[in-house]
C-alpha cells in the first residue's frame, strides 16, 4: 500500500508531503494539481521502464517545465510504502515494514543534460498499517 507521496518542485506542485489512508479521495477545483499529484506516479513509472528523457519528453518539450514556475533545473518524488505483513514475513529481516523510493531529476549544472541527479530506496522499520 502506498503511505506517502511527497514531490518538490515537480510541475505545479511547490511542496507536498501527503500521508495515504488505503481509501482516499482527491477533491478540489480544476487546476488544482490533483492530476499532477496522480502523475508523480506515473512519472516514477515511466522513469524505470523508460528512462528520464523519455519520461521528461512524455510530459513536455523541456525539462524545465516540469519544474515548479520554471524556477529551477531540478525536481523530486518520492513514495513511501507499506509492505504487507505476509510479505515481511518472506523477507530475511522481518522488521521491514516499509519502503522509500527517493528520485531526483534534472539538468546536470555541468553539461546542461537531462539525468537522473540523485536516486535513492530503502527499506524501513516503519509501516505498521498493515
Amino acid at each position: 500500500m502506498i503511505a506517502r507521496v511527497e514531490a518538490l518542485n515537480y510541475r505545479c506542485l511547490k511542496y507536498v508531503r501527503q500521508d495515504l489512508l488505503p481509501f482516499h479521495v482527491l477533491v478540489g477545483p480544476n487546476a488544482s494539481g490533483k492530476s499532477t499529484f496522480l502523475d508523480v506516479f506515473d512519472f516514477m513509472s515511466d522513469v524505470v521502464y523508460f528512462g528520464p528523457w523519455e519520461a521528461v519528453s512524455r510530459r513536455a518539450p523541456d525539462a524545465r517545465d516540469l519544474v515548479w514556475m520554471r524556477s529551477g533545473d531540478w525536481f523530486e518524488l518520492a513514495v513511501d510504502v507499506v509492505v504487507p505483513i505476509d510479505r515481511r514475513q518472506r523477507l530475511k529481516q522481518h522488521n521491514y515494514g516499509g519502503a522509500r523510493y527517493e528520485l531526483a531529476v534534472g539538468l546536470t549544472h555541468e553539461t546542461e543534460q537531462l539525468a537522473i541527479l540523485s536516486e535513492a530506496f530503502w527499506l524501513t522499520t516503519g509501516g505498521s498499517k498493515l
